[in-house]
């Protein structure tokens, strides 16, 4: 008996010691493969990062030579260089994590640069020489990217020497598997330490504070900021954060993939609730997503997700697809795309509403689509939510041939389409023609109004085999 017992006891022990090795072994695998993947995020954010603080500095310099340079054509020159690192500093911005009264800030303020880059150098095209006023206005848009540079060159030499990380690896251990739910062992957003924690709490929020303080450039361009000072209509009613969270099974791609770690608040002129999202099964308060979703309605404002991405399998066209079934998902009816880019595995698709016959250019959309398994990584509905409405569009007054009577013979006329797009002044919108259409090997835009027959605007497409680009 005492033998039998002896035996049952060592058996019990063993079969015990197997399985102890057997969960450590695959723990430490576990713990292994996680953190080469968030070596890889880590590695992605901050070279976003570095990209950003380039860019910054590029456009700082630019704007500087633009109010040296006494030749029109140089600073057309300097103004297409502006435009295209505001571009590239806002595709580096927006993947990273950050809290939203920071992204919406410092993003308004790179979107402002470029479009007003791009609105001089539209004028210099077209003949119009800079005015005194515009020169003041490239004169304080410098100084605030010269002050914009100088704070993120000062964040970047803190973050590398205090050791921050944008993604602390989870680990898996019987001290977080027998931890109480929402109870947090530590913080992995300082996991750079104290100085980590307070560059985070400091240094983006001096930046955001800064951003907010900027004043509103006025400027003759077809986004404008002052277009979307008026709070837009939205439909519904006012959530709280509980109501809001449960619009999140509709709003994102997979809301099952995802946990809440927190919620914070913003206000402006889209009041939203941003919900930090940590991936399902994990714990703690590190984040690899965020979605903002407005205080009225729920509607999504913004989605943002990071992951390490695999070899590309969808083509441009597909992602197109993907896109535009999700809009549609979420209640983003009528939504057809127009121009698109990749980068990095990533299709970045712009769309448009379409009423009737009319595509309405001001109502706007961004999707992000990954190219390795067609999952949407990022939304940026602010344009649509602040400009949409079921408008009343007034009937053409010209026919199309009216209207092509109009342009440039030499343009060999592809295809033409009713848009309805913002007028000249940036101030209110002006139904015309669309025709795309060729001079020798160069493709354009030209916009006729189909009132007036006045040509309102011409842009130039640039097509690469990454995408769609205008100037």
């Amino acid at each position: 008996m005492d033998m039998r017992r002896v035996v049952t006891w060592l058996s019990v022990s063993l079969f015990a010691a197997v399985a102890v090795a057997v969960w450590a072994a695959w723990t430490a695998n576990l713990n292994e493969h996680n953190r080469l993947l968030a070596n890889a995020l880590e590695a992605e954010r901050q070279r976003n990062f570095v990209d950003m603080v380039h860019h910054v500095e590029q456009i700082q310099a630019l704007l500087g030579k633009g109010l040296a340079t006494g030749s029109e054509r140089q600073n057309m020159r300097y103004m297409a260089d502006v435009h295209r690192h505001a571009s590239a500093a806002m595709t580096a911005f927006s993947s990273l994590p950050l809290p939203t009264e920071v992204s919406s800030t410092t993003g308004k303020f790179l979107q402002q640069v470029g479009d007003f880059a791009y609105a001089l150098l539209r004028d210099e095209a077209a003949g119009r020489s800079l005015t005194e006023a515009e020169r003041a206005e490239l004169q304080r848009l410098r100084e605030a990217a010269a002050a914009l540079k100088e704070q993120l060159g000062t964040m970047l030499t803190q973050y590398q020497r205090g050791g921050f990380r944008w993604h602390q690896p989870a680990q898996l251990s019987l001290r977080t598997l027998m931890r109480p739910p929402g109870r947090v062992l530590s913080d992995p957003a300082a996991s750079g330490g104290p100085a980590a924690a307070a560059l985070l709490d400091g240094g983006w929020a001096q930046l955001a504070t800064s951003m907010e303080q900027m004043p509103t450039f006025i400027y003759n361009g077809p986004f404008s900021d002052h277009v979307n000072q008026t709070p837009p209509a939205l439909s519904g009613p006012q959530l709280s954060r509980e109501e809001a969270g449960g619009r999140l099974a509709t709003a994102l791609p997979d809301a099952a993939a995802y946990r809440v770690v927190d919620v914070v608040e913003s206000g402006g002129n889209l009041p939203a609730y941003t919900f930090r999202l940590a991936p399902a099964g994990t714990r703690g308060s590190a984040y690899t997503a965020t979605v903002s979703l407005t205080r009225q309605g729920g509607h999504l404002l913004e989605f943002l997700s990071g992951r390490v991405l695999g070899q590309p399998a969808l083509d441009l066209e597909q992602a197109r697809a993907v896109g535009q079934e999700y809009l549609a998902r979420i209640g983003y009816a009528d939504m057809v795309p127009t121009f698109a880019q990749i980068q990095d595995g990533v299709a970045f698709v712009a769309y448009v509403y379409q009423q009737g016959e009319v595509i309405v250019y001001p109502d706007q959309a961004k999707v992000k689509v990954a190219l390795d398994n067609g999952e949407v990584l990022g939304v940026d509905a602010r344009q649509y939510l602040t400009n949409h409405r079921r408008r009343t569009l007034p009937r053409p007054r010209l026919t199309p041939d009216e209207a092509r009577s109009r342009l440039n013979p030499h343009l060999e006329v592809s295809r033409v389409q009713l848009a309805l797009i913002p007028d000249a002044a940036g101030t209110g919108e002006v139904l015309t023609y669309e025709f795309q259409g060729k001079i020798g090997d160069e493709v354009y835009l030209v916009y006729i109004n189909a009132e007036t027959g006045a040509e309102e605007q011409i842009l130039q497409l640039i097509v690469t085999d990454g995408g769609t680009f205008t100037l």
